[in-house]
């Protein structure tokens, strides 16, 4: 377990250390998209971090593995200063814990029986990294347009993980009409990679384990009543009740 805290650690601290590249007065990425980008590693890192040590989830590995994967792009953009060498060193340090037995030893090779599917945890996830696609289309700079998109995406995916019926339709139209969106915020051909990622995103909400993930399958029942001919003699004396369904009466 100490292997998993170290290493989730140093995930943190590489995407601390990113986030004051990428809104550093010398970063690539400016007029705020240096901003969607770090916001969107930390809260990926933050999901990261809880599903690693509070949920055992086996699928933190993989998300770990893609965010330490993300930061090759400030370090090959940016010039080398003391946060990018904290962001590199701790980046080395994580990755060396994400693919070590570490890590692996304090998740479940199984999910639990309660645990969502594949589908419907890969549809959050997907909506939660949006913003970071966005602004590392637009290095240039975003603007409101790109904020409300990233933005009206990230509650889709927080509204759809309460589990909510009307989320998952929400989902279902909502992805489309923010490919839509998205196609005019983000200048062609750069574009192309976002609505592709919605198309699956919007994909994946109309999957059966996604639905089932909010409306399940099996609902409760409501309770029948039946004549007391049927019923067994232990539960009618366990009620007070003789074969015919009255209550007996008491000496």
């Amino acid at each position: 377990m100490l292997i998993a805290i170290l290493t989730t650690a140093a995930l943190l601290v590489s995407s601390l250390a990113a986030a004051l590249i990428l809104t550093g007065a010398d970063a690539v990425w400016t007029d705020g998209a240096g901003a969607m980008l770090a916001a969107g590693h930390l809260l990926l890192t933050a999901i990261t971090i809880v599903g690693a040590l509070v949920g055992a989830a086996r699928w933190s590995v993989g998300l770990g593995i893609g965010l330490v994967s993300m930061l090759a792009i400030p370090a090959v953009t940016h010039a080398i200063t003391p946060a990018w060498v904290v962001m590199v060193g701790a980046a080395g340090f994580g990755l060396a814990g994400l693919l070590g037995s570490g890590l692996r030893a304090a998740v479940r090779h199984r999910p639990p029986a309660d645990a969502p599917p594949r589908k419907a945890a890969g549809l959050v996830l997907g909506m939660l990294a949006v913003p970071v696609l966005i602004g590392a289309l637009q290095p240039g700079g975003v603007d409101r347009w790109d904020w409300a998109v990233a933005g009206g995406t990230v509650a889709l995916a927080v509204w759809y993980s309460r589990a909510r019926p009307t989320a998952l339709w929400a989902s279902r139209f909502g992805l489309p009409a923010l490919a839509v969106a998205v196609a005019f915020v983000i200048d062609f051909p750069w574009w192309l990679p976002a609505v592709a990622a919605y198309l699956a995103l919007s994909w994946l909400a109309w999957s059966a384990d996604v639905r089932v993930a909010v409306i399940p399958l099996a609902s409760p029942g409501r309770a029948v009543p039946i004549p007391a001919e049927l019923a067994p003699g232990d539960i009618l004396d366990a009620a007070g009740l003789d074969s015919r369904g009255r209550r007996k009466e008491t000496p």
